[in-house]
């Protein structure tokens, strides 16, 4: 046997990875933890209502190559007069003009017009054939 005893070195205990995982579990149940609302206080609203208006609808006009003008809305084509444009056109909030290609310039400016003179500021202009 040896002298000397040999000096047995004591087991260390590394305390980080245990600190980090504490720290973990405490940023998790903040987290999750779900707060009571103390001290919120109840109050009455105003009632309101919601109006809806018709000034959202899109209506289309058709001229054809003789002059006659069909009004396209919801789905539906219905001939109409150029003087009942305005009836339809006060209750839309955008127009489509969709006019023949050899149609009169002079037209479709009165169409322009009237669709103006309404209040639609939303206007498209499309030709066919």
């Amino acid at each position: 046997m040896s002298k000397y005893k040999k000096k047995r070195e004591s087991a260390k205990l590394d305390l980080t990875p245990l600190i980090d995982v504490v720290f973990l579990l405490i940023i998790f149940f903040m987290v999750t933890t779900t707060f009571n609302n103390f001290g919120s206080v109840q109050i009455d609203l105003p009632s309101s209502t919601i109006q809806q208006t018709d000034k959202n609808k899109s209506i289309e006009i058709i001229i054809d190559k003789d002059g006659k003008y069909y009004i396209s809305e919801d789905g539906k084509i219905t001939q109409v007069q150029f003087s009942d444009l305005d009836a339809y056109l006060k209750s839309a909030k955008e127009a489509t003009v969709s006019a023949d290609k050899n149609l009169k310039y002079q037209t479709i400016m009165d169409v322009i017009t009237k669709i103006k003179e309404n209040g639609v500021d939303n206007l498209g202009l499309t030709f066919y054939e």
